[in-house]
């Protein structure tokens, strides 16, 4: 499952979560997902798409540094 939310309003989309039932993980899915959430911003005109993390959840933090994300500076 993935959400990504508008914010349009705030000047960018959300990504508020990906998620992979455990027997499905390590096959790119979350990526897939990700990746199409971030076709929406487009649409949406903005440019900005944000994501989080729980910080212990390393394969998240790892997944959002390989699609470029980085850490915000607000």
């Amino acid at each position: 499952m993935a959400a990504t939310s508008d914010q349009r309003a705030s000047g960018f989309v959300f990504n508020e979560m990906t998620g992979v039932r455990a027997p499905y993980r390590g096959r790119g899915i979350s990526v897939a997902m990700k990746t199409y959430g971030i076709g929406f911003p487009g649409l949406c005109g903005v440019s900005t798409v944000r994501t989080l993390h729980h910080p212990l959840n390393l394969s998240a933090i790892a997944m959002n540094r390989t699609m470029g994300y980085v850490d915000a500076s607000w």
